[in-house]
């Protein structure tokens, strides 16, 4: 962690070195893109690690004032916050959408049950700012392309959650669905640590897999409206969703037990996938 903030090689290369699904500023961006991405990322990657895996309050505020310093012109010691600075102004980025996330990380240190209002604002802060990040740095600045894009990153980071529920319930007691549903369908927080998804837990997974196709395809709009090498990154992107829903009717909604998370050649099949094909995708449903 210290490495990574003093470190310049080292935040470079963090992106190359975490897993995920999806993959936010691939070599399928232009160069310059990319660069102000990974700056983004490994700002975003960071604070997250201290919220999730150091568990530190302190840490993570630390690492907010000595960021807010650089951005005031108080401080220019750190490699990471030196650059992405350097990006912000550059791109004209937002102040907003990265304390946005900073809170986020915090909430997640402190609140480890969400209502369905509670869980869209930890979304709006959590996942939206970093669509409409990749949107600035790739040029495009407009309040309908950035509502594209939150559907999209709202519905990829509930579909991360779908993918972790027993994990971030067994290793965190963080359990992201609202309280409301799991009583709804009549699941105990207890039935989230078996082995495997009993059927209860199988419905909710699937009622909130179709939910977040419909939420997949309200973005879709973001992709027929940007150009270049934006709208292949875009396109990759939402292969990979559709291929993890898939995953998911697969295994039919037991991701307690089943293998709901992509391997690397599946990674790789859905950025090729986005290349060779513009269709829309179906989302985890079957074609019509």
């Amino acid at each position: 962690m210290v490495d990574v903030l003093h470190d310049k090689h080292s935040y470079l290369t963090l992106a190359g070195r975490h897993y995920e699904n999806f993959p936010v500023g691939s070599w399928l961006l232009p160069r310059r893109a990319r660069l102000h991405l990974r700056r983004i990322y490994a700002f975003a990657r960071t604070a997250d690690d201290l919220a999730d895996e150091l568990r530190s309050a302190p840490a993570l505020a630390a690492f907010r004032r000595d960021f807010l310093a650089h951005v005031e012109g108080r401080a220019a010691q750190v490699p990471l916050f030196v650059d992405l600075v350097a990006s912000m102004r550059d791109c004209d980025l937002e102040l907003r959408l990265f304390t946005d996330l900073l809170d986020a990380f915090a909430q997640d240190l402190v609140q480890r049950r969400y209502d369905e209002a509670g869980l869209r604002d930890y979304c709006r802060r959590s996942a939206d700012p970093v669509g409409r990040l990749v949107l600035r740095v790739s040029g495009y600045r407009s309040p309908q392309l950035d509502a594209w894009s939150d559907h999209i990153c709202t519905a990829l980071q509930l579909l991360n959650h779908l993918q972790d529920l027993g994990a971030d319930r067994r290793e965190r007691d963080r359990i992201y669905f609202p309280t409301a549903d799991l009583a709804r369908f009549g699941i105990a927080e207890a039935d989230l640590l078996a082995p495997h998804a009993n059927p209860a837990v199988k419905a909710l997974v699937r009622h909130w897999a179709a939910r977040l196709a419909d939420e997949f395809a309200a973005g879709w709009p973001l992709v027929l409206a940007v150009r270049g090498r934006l709208r292949w990154e875009l396109r990759a992107i939402l292969r990979g969703a559709d291929a993890v829903l898939r995953r998911i009717v697969t295994v039919d909604g037991d991701v307690l037990g089943g293998r709901v998370h992509l391997r690397k050649g599946e990674r790789l099949a859905t950025v090729l996938a986005g290349l060779c094909s513009s269709r829309q995708p179906t989302f985890g449903r079957r074609a019509p």
